[in-house]
């Protein structure tokens, strides 16, 4: 994490007060209650707002960004040090990812989190928050050593939350897994052809089924653990969640 000492001699705190205003002002918001750490879409910006925030900010900063920069920057911090670094010059601009390496990425992290949500891949919206499709630290930690599986990569946790969504996600993959084959997709529900239907499979008591709670794998202990001494969570939230996914 950057300090407030840096960020304010690179100029990146007076970017990001400026750009917290710019949306402010296309949201009609007061940008004192603008959280720049809180994803776009929470924050207001829907496809068309988006159009308006794009030509606001090219205007303010005399620069050209596209929509598509806010997968990628996905909150006002993110997209901040992007303009930070624009402003320094193009040699210290991040390299923007392959889009077409990006979108194969986006697919497998579909996937992965399909397979968390037992949902179908293409519910996933691609900008939407992680917070929003329900990933809470357990399911941040669980999708990360899923990511790492995929590309042998050793991200943590909180990496989801510097990403916090599919798109923005993807486009950090990409770039950390340039030229390196795609993994395959994990089999989740809705991928496979159709096939003959299985035989029908007594119904468990409703109350049964509503109690029963997968247990804690050993990655994702380790992974409470972690946050905990990050102090991510506190230990009364984290023991409250062990004795539900426990339960």
């Amino acid at each position: 994490m950057t300090s407030e000492p840096t960020a304010s001699s690179d100029g990146h705190g007076d970017i990001l007060a400026e750009l917290t205003a710019v949306l402010a002002g296309v949201v009609h918001a007061d940008p004192d209650r603008v959280d720049p750490e809180q994803p776009f879409p929470v924050l207001g910006l829907d496809s068309l707002l988006t159009v308006e925030f794009v030509a606001a900010v090219d205007r303010h900063f005399g620069v050209r960004i596209a929509g598509a920069d806010l997968y990628e920057y996905a909150t006002p911090v993110l997209l901040a040090r992007h303009l930070t670094a624009l402003r320094r010059g193009t040699d210290d601009a991040p390299q923007a990812p392959d889009s077409g390496a990006s979108a194969e990425v986006l697919q497998v992290l579909r996937h992965q989190l399909a397979s968390i949500l037992h949902c179908d891949p293409w519910e996933i919206e691609g900008g939407a928050a992680f917070a929003e499709l329900g990933i809470d630290s357990i399911l941040a930690a669980n999708f990360a050593a899923g990511v790492n599986r995929a590309y042998g990569l050793s991200e943590r946790p909180v990496t989801v939350h510097e990403h916090p969504s599919p798109a923005a996600m993807a486009a950090y993959i990409a770039s950390r897994t340039r030229g390196a084959p795609a993994p395959a997709l994990p089999d989740v529900r809705g991928d496979a052809p159709a096939a003959a239907p299985a035989p029908p499979v007594p119904p468990r008591p409703p109350a049964v089924a509503a109690q029963e709670r997968p247990a804690l794998s050993p990655a994702e202990v380790v992974a409470l653990l972690d946050a905990v001494r990050g102090d991510r969570i506190g230990v009364d939230e984290a023991a409250a969640l062990l004795a539900n996914r426990s339960a």
